[in-house]
């Protein structure tokens, strides 16, 4: 194989392990993206959720008649 051919490859090959770390970066890092906003969801759901309970007592209490009836 040429001089020539095997710089060529060398320089491909570099080109492309450094494009994998670039894209092993992204996902890392939409992994965590990932992560944080599952977080957030969860929590707005319990949020959400202690709030439709609390919500559904005060209709309770605001369909009693008062006392006075």
């Amino acid at each position: 194989m040429s001089e020539e051919k095997l710089v060529a490859l060398e320089e491909k090959i570099a080109f492309l392990q450094n494009m994998i770390d670039d894209l092993n970066m992204v996902v890392f890092r939409q992994g965590e993206k990932i992560e944080q906003l599952s977080s957030k969801l969860k929590e707005t759901n319990e949020k959400l959720s202690n709030h439709s309970d609390s919500t559904s007592n005060i209709s309770q209490i605001n369909d009693d008649k008062p006392p006075h009836y």
